[in-house]
């Protein structure tokens, strides 16, 4: 029985230590981590949007939490005012599975600039033709006080052939942006002012 006892004792004990090493290794790698997945996940998405090299524009970030999501907010200044922003969503319900994208706001002109595409898993051929310049550029320009929808639906969004279901979870995620904005835009704009007071 005390071997047993000895037994089950050491066992915790490595337990506790692989436990103890992995939460401080976790702890010094995450902000490294959270550098790479911009860089390399949401970089090329970035690039597309503003325009300029992702290392450029990653710096420009604020998190925005809005009940149990962490909401990453980019931005670029235009002179002394912060002009354009990406802002990234979740489009629910993809073929798939969900996709993540990256919604550009010209907060002069009240439009955006464009829909980017950071991840999804839809079909070759079908769903993942979401990646195309075609769908993608229909987002330029839509204003951001209206919701957006495909135009089987009255908007002006033409779904993917085929892949409908893909289309209507990339306008599912611009939404969920627009409504973020109408709600959110004052606090947006009061962390971008004190990131930049702090750095």
């Amino acid at each position: 029985m005390s071997e047993i006892v000895r037994m089950v004792v050491v066992l915790s004990l490595i337990a506790a230590i692989c436990s103890a090493v992995l939460t401080f290794a976790h702890q010094g790698l995450g902000p490294r981590i959270d550098q790479q997945t911009d860089l390399y996940v949401r970089g090329p998405a970035l690039e597309r949007l503003f325009g300029k090299p992702a290392t450029e524009v990653l710096h420009n970030k604020v998190v925005i939490a809005v009940g149990d999501q962490a909401i990453p907010v980019f931005f670029a200044r235009e002179g002394d005012r912060v002009s354009t922003i990406a802002v990234e969503a979740t489009g629910k319900g993809g073929f798939g599975g969900d996709l993540k994208l990256m919604v550009g706001v010209d907060l002069d002109a009240g439009q955006q600039t464009g829909m980017e595409v950071v991840s999804h898993s839809e079909t070759p051929g079908l769903g993942a033709r979401i990646d195309e310049i075609s769908f993608r550029r229909q987002w330029q320009g839509l204003p951001t006080d209206t919701p957006v929808a495909l135009t089987k639906d009255g908007g002006k969004i033409d779904a993917i052939s085929g892949a409908t279901t893909t289309s209507l979870a990339a306008v599912g995620g611009t939404n969920e942006v627009i409504r973020f904005l109408r709600d959110h835009k004052e606090e947006i704009v009061q962390a971008i002012a004190k990131r930049e007071a702090g750095s």
